[in-house]
């Protein structure tokens, strides 16, 4: 079952078995073999109007698992705040669930060392199980 009070932000909540989050060429495939109870909310502009958001949240409703989805240009470093402020808004509403970023660039400029913030990112990822993951156009998830 999807979120109540998040429901005006709500794009769908089904069975499909693939779906896709995309914008400007660039997005995730989420492949739902088994046709799992799926949710996709808008984050930006809808579930949060104000200071830094991802841009979409997924949910796998029966295993507890929310993906924080950032489709970014080529700033790594905003892309790890966006989803860290969403997680840390959003979170306490997660309770319980696994909680995944991924970040899809139309390119990467690659940084020498990581940056606190991808690691408090990751380490507060890590604490539900979940991790970061960071790709170049397209990612694919099997859910």
């Amino acid at each position: 079952m999807a979120i109540a009070e998040w429901e005006h932000c709500l794009q769908y909540c089904d069975h499909r078995r693939l779906a896709v989050v995309e914008e400007n060429g660039r997005g995730v495939r989420f492949v739902n073999k088994q046709q799992k109870h799926v949710a996709l909310y808008r984050v930006d502009g809808c579930l949060l109007m104000e200071g830094k958001r991802c841009d979409f949240l997924f949910l796998v409703l029966e295993e507890s698992r929310a993906f924080f989805v950032e489709l970014k240009g080529s700033d790594l470093e905003e892309a790890v705040r966006q989803i860290m402020r969403t997680v840390e808004q959003l979170g306490k509403k997660l309770s319980g669930y696994r909680l995944e970023g991924r970040i899809i660039m139309t390119r990467v400029r690659t940084p020498a060392v990581k940056s606190t913030d991808r690691i408090k990112l990751e380490k507060m990822l890590r604490r539900t199980g979940g991790s970061l993951a960071v790709k170049v156009k397209w990612d694919e998830v099997e859910v």
